[in-house]
């Protein structure tokens, strides 16, 4: 008897162990839409940036994170898994894994936190950037067009034309090519439109433009960034240049870039999750933006397209690929 007794507090006090980890185990589930290497820098800082703040993985934290293909239907059936989870977190990397999620943190059922965000307004994401309700908060990847566009052209003064490649199933891009769309003339440049559906549409769409402009923007396109490298080949046979807006990406081929650090916004975000974590009301923190911007140059193809960069714009650069 007494030893049934004994073994039957062991039993509890093993249960009763086991519940008070697995409430010191934080879940955080990441749903990335795409892999490239600005949303893969993004998430790689949030990882760290977490485990710099105390939540590391299969310790105290148990981190998923889930590749949506490009798929919008994907991520929502990935959204709807990770809920089921009872997450103490969910992150959304970029716009449309952000969206996913959306409805649920409207009900209660989780909290959101975005990152990489071009337009969270615009996608319908929150409703203000200043304590905005909704279970919901995150960091945007948003820094103005203007400076991107003096970069061009004093990179390429002759250009006159500049295309736009696009998804228009990406509401980050259509904000951007409406701003642009405003910017532009007050430069002098003409912009060329030009829209991609699917991946397999980039490159005869990278082909048509570049027979039309004098240099491409890529910004902030999931899809198209995903698939730059044919763009690039696209716009090298016609001698034109490739700018982007994500300076991971300059390794594939762009000739500059002047944009956030999105290892940075990474780690930006990791700050909010724990804060979330650390028991902080997640309604009463601020939607936050890039706290700056870097200048990737690429050298490589600059010499292949004939571009020569002054002394002035080489020592003002963060990196010269």
């Amino acid at each position: 008897m007494v030893k049934n007794f004994i073994r039957l507090i062991t039993i509890f006090l093993s249960l009763l162990s086991i519940a008070e980890a697995s409430d010191t185990i934080k879940k955080v589930y990441i749903n990335q839409l795409v892999q490239h290497p600005a949303l893969d820098m993004t998430t790689k800082g949030i990882i760290d940036g977490l485990a710099e703040l105390g939540y590391t993985n299969g310790q105290n934290l148990d981190l998923k994170v889930e590749n949506a293909q490009g798929d919008a239907v994907l991520a929502n059936q990935i959204a709807a898994r990770l809920v089921s989870l009872n997450p103490d977190v969910v992150v959304g990397n970029p716009t449309i894994t952000a969206q996913s999620f959306v409805k649920y943190a409207k009900e209660g059922k989780i909290k959101l936190v975005f990152t990489s965000v071009t337009d969270p307004l615009g996608a319908k994401i929150v409703n203000k950037l200043t304590q905005p309700g909704g279970n919901t908060t995150g960091v945007s990847n948003f820094v103005d067009l203007e400076p991107q566009i003096e970069l061009f052209k004093e990179i390429k003064p002759t250009i006159k034309k500049i295309g736009f490649l696009y998804n228009p199933g990406e509401l980050n891009s259509i904000t951007l090519v409406n701003r642009l769309k405003e910017i532009c003339p007050r430069y002098g440049l003409e912009l060329v439109e030009m829209t991609a559906s699917k991946t397999s549409e980039v490159y005869q769409s990278a082909i048509k433009l570049s027979s039309l402009v004098d240099a491409i923007f890529i910004s902030n396109d999931n899809m198209a960034l995903s698939a730059l490298r044919t763009i690039v080949k696209a716009a090298d046979a016609q001698k034109i240049p490739v700018f982007v807006s994500d300076t991971d990406i300059v390794r594939d081929g762009a000739l500059a870039a002047l944009g956030p650090n999105q290892y940075e916004i990474g780690k930006q975000t990791a700050h909010l999750i724990a804060r979330i974590l650390n028991g902080e009301d997640i309604n009463k923190m601020n939607v936050e933006f890039p706290k700056g911007t870097e200048l990737f140059l690429n050298q490589g193809t600059a010499t292949k397209l004939g571009i020569v960069f002054s002394r002035e714009l080489l020592a003002k650069a963060d990196k010269i690929i």
